[in-house]
C-alpha cells in the first residue's frame, strides 16, 4: 500500500491509536536481544568480582517506564493531533520513492 493510499483510507485517530499502541508494545516486552546483551553484560561484570554467582543477568535488563500516553492524548486538542499527524506524514512523504526495475 502506498502512503498516498494510506493517508486516504487511515483517519488521523486511529493512526495515532495505531503509534500509541506500538509504543506501549515497545517497551512492555523485552526482545531476544535484549537478554543476549544482557547476558554479555553479566559475564564481563562477573570477571572483575569477588562472588560471581551474585551476579543476575536480569540486573542489566534496561527498564523503561514511559508516561500515560492516554492521559496525554486525551488533554490534546483536536487541532494539535491534526497538526501532529500532517508533520508525520510530512516527513514520510519526504523519502525518495524506489523505482520499479
Amino acid at each position: 500500500m502506498s502512503i498516498q493510499r494510506a493517508q486516504f483510507e487511515i483517519p488521523s485517530s486511529a493512526f495515532l491509536e495505531w503509534i500509541t499502541y506500538l509504543d506501549g508494545e515497545e517497551i512492555d516486552k523485552y526482545q531476544k536481544e535484549d537478554y543476549y546483551l544482557a547476558n554479555i553484560a553479566a559475564e564481563i561484570r562477573r570477571s572483575y568480582v569477588k562472588d560471581p554467582m551474585r551476579v543476575k543477568m536480569e540486573s542489566f535488563l534496561m527498564k523503561f517506564k514511559k508516561k500515560d500516553s492516554s492521559k496525554e492524548q486525551k488533554k490534546m486538542s483536536i487541532k494539535e493531533r491534526t497538526k501532529r499527524v500532517k508533520a508525520f506524514w510530512g516527513v514520510v512523504l519526504k523519502f525518495p520513492k524506489k523505482r520499479k526495475k
